[in-house]
């Protein structure tokens, strides 16, 4: 089993050494990856808790040159608000420099007062984000002799010549975030994962078995977006508790379906998180069954 964990780029006292010693830290102890938020320009009204953000493309080529082998991961990107060749090329340029050590995952997002401040429609960005898809691999696919066209209903281009491609061939996996059926069906019709967000175990077993049901004979990851905290609160979600009921609750979600799981930490002192992270490579991973160590 993989395990992710999420970037501090967001939060009133996200900053440039805590995101270093986050990623270090993580590559330290065994983390397959780590994770950036995204949000562009959210409007006040919804802005309280992302409204202070590094933005995630940008994060993670700062952070790409400070690791070694850590992949680097956005969780999620709301792809319909940007321009999908400037995408493409972005997350190409990233993993050439990182040596293939990208992951995407993309969404439609939920804020329409982002979408209005950057002018792009709310309404029709279901149909973008499948579009925006087909753009991206067909950009990582490969030179034509002649150049890529395309001729979409929302994006086409003429010719084009996009290089260089990413380290992996055909670009990175493309995860689709969200938790309603409709991102459930984008991800078996076009996804490599499906990534979800906050679900409880029984909500996570159900979207599975909804997700199986629908890509057939298709291999689509599972992961899941879950919050950390070894000091609960009444009415908290995710993974809480002492070491061994985190242990428990997170061996409830790999029964369920769950393959990757992408730890959000509820704390936000940069030493709370440090311990956290620590104490769930040293004393969760190792009390599931098979122990799993990071």
């Amino acid at each position: 089993m993989k395990v992710g964990w999420i970037l501090p780029n967001f939060g009133p006292h996200a900053s440039r050494e805590d995101l270093l010693a986050t990623a270090r830290s993580a590559e330290r102890l065994g983390f397959d990856s780590v994770w950036a938020t995204d949000h562009l320009l959210l409007p006040r009204a919804d802005a309280s808790r992302f409204g202070h953000i590094y933005e995630a493309l940008t994060t993670l080529a700062f952070l790409a040159g400070t690791t070694e082998r850590i992949h680097l991961g956005v969780s999620s990107l709301v792809l319909p608000m940007r321009d999908p060749i400037l995408v493409a090329k972005q997350i190409a340029a990233l993993d050439a420099l990182s040596s293939g050590r990208t992951m995407l995952c993309v969404s439609v997002g939920w804020s329409a007062g982002e979408y209005a401040n950057l002018g792009q429609s709310f309404t029709n960005r279901g149909r973008r984000l499948d579009e925006a898809i087909h753009v991206l691999r067909l950009l990582w696919s490969g030179p034509a002799e002649d150049g890529i066209t395309f001729q979409g209903r929302h994006y086409a281009f003429t010719e084009g010549i996009s290089s260089p491609l990413p380290s992996q061939p055909g670009g990175p996996p493309i995860w689709i975030g969200g938790n309603s059926p409709a991102a459930i069906h984008r991800a078996a019709a076009l996804g490599d994962g499906w990534h979800a967000t906050s679900l409880t175990c029984d909500a996570l077993r159900s979207g599975v078995a909804a997700l199986r049901a629908q890509a057939g004979d298709r291999q689509i990851t599972v992961s899941l977006r879950v919050r950390l905290s070894f000091r609960p609160a009444p009415g908290g979600e995710g993974l809480q508790g002492t070491a061994v009921q985190v242990s428990d609750s997170l061996q409830a979600y790999l029964q369920a379906g769950l393959d990757y799981p992408v730890i959000s930490p509820a704390a936000s002192d940069p030493a709370e998180r440090e311990d956290d992270m620590a104490r769930f490579v040293d004393e969760v991973l190792p009390a599931l069954d098979p122990p799993h160590r990071g």
